[in-house]
């Protein structure tokens, strides 16, 4: 019998990464969560925020998306640069990412 691997290889999944400093928090989650429609409406099956424990002014978002060419047209499009610009208060230039998942693992 072989043994078990401790990872496994998955399927065509896709995520958008998103990685830029936020002048008021408070700000960037309203325009956020205000644009979650316009998401959906290009592929978006959600995503999660996080905040970086030692700076959290420093916001990465990631982005589940069901299509790596839709993925990346949102993440070329004049919208979300348009969003970014109102949520960070144009304190510096984010970081946008497509990646495909290629790899769980348990470890």
């Amino acid at each position: 019998m072989a043994a078990l691997q401790p990872w496994r290889e998955v399927g065509q999944m896709t995520f958008v990464l998103i990685e830029h400093l936020v002048g008021d928090f408070e700000t960037f989650k309203q325009v956020y969560l205000d644009d979650g429609d316009r998401r959906r409406m290009s592929g978006s099956k959600g995503g999660r925020v996080y905040r970086d424990a030692d700076d959290p002014k420093n916001v990465i978002i990631i982005l589940e998306w069901d299509d790596t060419d839709r993925a990346r047209e949102w993440a070329e499009s004049l919208e979300l640069d348009q969003a970014m610009q109102w949520s960070t208060s144009n304190v510096a230039t984010p970081r946008v990412t497509v990646l495909e998942h290629a790899l769980d693992s348990e470890e």
